[in-house]
Order: C-alpha cells, then sequence, then structure tokens
C-alpha cells in the first residue's frame, strides 16, 4: 500500500495549494490506491517523520518494498514512470517533458513563491508593498516568457497532456492565487486545460474537504511551539 503525508489543516489561502496535491493528482491519474496520514505540528517536528523528510514537510510516500521519498517533483515523476502514464515512450519528447518539468520547478516556482511570500506571509503592510515591488516583476518576466514559449500550442510537449503540464499547471496555482494569470490569456487558458481533469478535481477536493473537516486547534501549534 502506499501512504502519502498531508497537513491536517492549513489556513484558508492554501488549500488546495499543499503539495500533496500533486502527488494525490499523478497517483489519481495512475489509477493506483493509496492512503493519506495526517500530520500536525507536532508530528511535523517528530524524529519519525524527519527520518521521512529531512526538512519536515510534505509530502512524503511511504510504499511497501521501497525506500521511503520525499520531494514532490520526485514522487511525481517517479509514478509516472513506473505506471506508464503521462510520459511519452519516444525519447526525444520524453526529453523534452522532461526540460519543461524542472523549468516548472526551478524557473517558474521560484519567482512565484517569492510573490507569494510576500503577499502571504509578511504581516506588515509597508514591508509588503516593498518586497512585492521587488520580487513581482521578475515574476511576471517569466509568466510572459512561458506564454510566448507555449504559443498557440494545447500543451507543452507534443500533442496530448503529459506530467510537464501536470508539474507547470500545479506552479501556476501560485500565480492564480495571485490573481496574476488575467494578464497571460493564453497561460490563463493552458492553465483551465490542465485543471479540467478528473484525477486533478479528485486531488484537490479530497485535500480540501481533510482541511475543512479541521482547524488550528488540530495542528498543535503550542504543543510544537513548547517542544522547541
Amino acid at each position: 500500500m502506499i501512504t502519502v503525508t498531508a497537513f491536517k489543516w492549513v489556513p484558508p489561502f492554501a488549500a488546495g495549494q499543499v503539495r500533496d496535491h500533486r502527488v494525490r493528482w499523478i497517483l489519481n491519474e495512475a489509477g493506483w490506491a493509496y492512503e493519506i496520514r495526517l500530520l500536525d505540528a507536532v508530528d511535523q517536528k517528530s524524529a519519525e517523520h524527519r527520518a521521512l523528510q529531512p526538512f519536515g514537510q510534505v509530502p512524503t510516500l511511504e510504499e511497501d518494498g521501497r525506500p521511503p521519498m520525499f520531494e514532490s517533483g520526485a514522487i511525481v515523476w517517479d509514478i509516472a514512470e513506473r505506471a506508464g502514464v503521462l510520459i511519452p515512450p519516444d525519447p526525444v519528447k520524453r526529453a523534452q517533458v522532461l526540460t519543461w518539468y524542472f523549468a516548472a520547478l526551478n524557473s517558474v516556482e521560484g519567482a512565484l513563491n517569492n510573490v507569494a511570500e510576500a503577499e502571504f506571509f509578511l504581516p506588515d503592510e509597508a514591508a509588503k508593498a516593498v518586497r512585492r515591488a521587488q520580487v513581482l516583476p521578475f515574476a511576471e518576466k517569466r509568466l510572459s516568457a512561458l506564454q510566448l514559449a507555449l504559443g498557440d500550442r494545447r500543451w507543452l510537449v507534443g500533442e496530448t497532456f503529459t506530467v510537464a503540464d501536470l508539474m507547470m499547471s500545479s506552479v501556476l496555482k501560485i500565480a492564480a492565487s495571485l490573481d496574476l494569470l488575467k494578464a497571460y490569456p493564453a497561460l490563463q487558458a493552458y492553465f483551465d486545460r490542465c485543471l479540467n481533469r478528473p484525477a486533478y478535481r479528485k486531488a484537490v477536493a479530497d485535500q480540501c474537504a481533510t482541511i475543512a473537516a479541521h482547524g488550528p486547534r488540530d495542528m498543535r501549534y503550542r504543543e510544537a511551539q513548547a517542544a522547541g
């Protein structure tokens, strides 16, 4: 059996965004059964979880007969490869898919995360405005370059949805949460196509249902702070 870790609760802006949705999505695409193990802040700091994920993050993936994995990008690619889904058999197209897959994680996600950090994690409005002005132009440059590269294609590589599209659209969820995609109509249309998949809709619905069923108290933040 496959077990994926996820948080019991996150603030509203993060619901549907936490990266375990990527792993749920590819598992749904593959048709593989899995279980979710929910973590709170105490669990996150525990030695047991740190043995699976040295940085205390989610998701991790545990599977009978295999070493545990962490990092959503690594997990998604591993499942897609083993399940034989969303990766073209042609070696040239496979290389292109791999290129765009890493572009999502390396060239696009970091730029968008800088804006999200300013928007969602800086409580002081003056500091937020300063930081946003520093990081937003670069994020917009990345989105503009991505739209130009996509052109009039439906997908990043070839004629069908691939794991590169899964990862890129999961990253573009950050831009959507920041209301940045409206300035890039081709990217918005691409984003909507990617997310119009039953496997994605189930992944996010399941994550959001769990979050809605819990609250901040369930995360045991005070206990985690007291424990150091």
